[in-house]
């Protein structure tokens, strides 16, 4: 079947699905056009979602790990001795004000698109913020303050934890710089492959000792990653 007549009618079924008028087509799929052609990230720019293949990816991929009983001063403690401040954002002061009850078990969620570019991993999240009526409105050197006051950091630093555990269940040689590309937070409505990576995506490739203190602070028995 043809791939573009596949992707319209796919697009017309989502549309007719959550109750949205036909009119909406087109921006829908520009949109997706726009999502799967737009370079991650500067230091890869022929890195786009549409050179993975099928087989290369994993959506909504699941997965838990045990817990040492945890508080607020914990996560506080790591990001403060090893977070970063990026694009501006000093994300430790942000963590300050991360209140829950202690809690042990295991942390389970989801991490929405997996992939593999290059012999290294990559994980994306999908955003549909609404910061702005233009493109401007998603510059990358802005998005940090989102990312920050959403929690977004935190979830992606245990996004990597979970990921890279998962990794080296797989395969006991994998390596932390070898074997981990980065994460990319896409905000769909600020995507324009034209000016893009530098509008709409948040890239990060944590570093491995922060990635190193996370997992000795929250897992029993956890392992450094080399």
């Amino acid at each position: 079947a043809d791939p573009s007549i596949v992707a319209n009618e796919t697009i017309q079924n989502a549309l007719q699905a959550y109750g949205f008028d036909s009119a909406w087509h087109n921006v829908v799929a520009n949109t997706i056009t726009n999502v799967l052609h737009v370079p991650l990230t500067p230091e890869l720019p022929e890195l786009t979602l549409s050179a993975i293949d099928f087989d290369q990816r994993i959506n909504e991929m699941e997965f838990y790990f045990p817990l040492k009983t945890i508080r607020p001063s914990t996560l506080q403690k790591v990001f403060k001795h090893h977070g970063h401040d990026q694009d501006g954002t000093i994300f430790p002061v942000q963590m300050e004000k991360l209140i829950f009850n202690p809690v042990d078990g295991f942390l389970k969620g989801y991490i929405d698109l997996v992939f593999q570019y290059q012999d290294r991993i990559f994980l994306v999240d999908w955003k549909s913020n609404y910061l702005g009526p233009t493109v401007d409105s998603y510059r990358r050197d802005g998005l940090g303050d989102v990312m920050s006051a959403h929690f977004y950091i935190l979830q992606y630093h245990l996004y990597v934890l979970a990921l890279c555990q998962y990794l080296r269940l797989k395969n006991s040689a994998f390596r932390y710089e070898d074997g981990f590309g980065g994460a990319s937070y896409i905000f769909i409505r600020g995507i324009d492959r034209r000016r893009s990576p530098e509008f709409g995506i948040y890239f990060d490739r944590p570093k491995k000792t922060f990635i190193n203190a996370l997992g000795k602070s929250l897992i029993p028995d956890f392992e450094e990653f080399s």
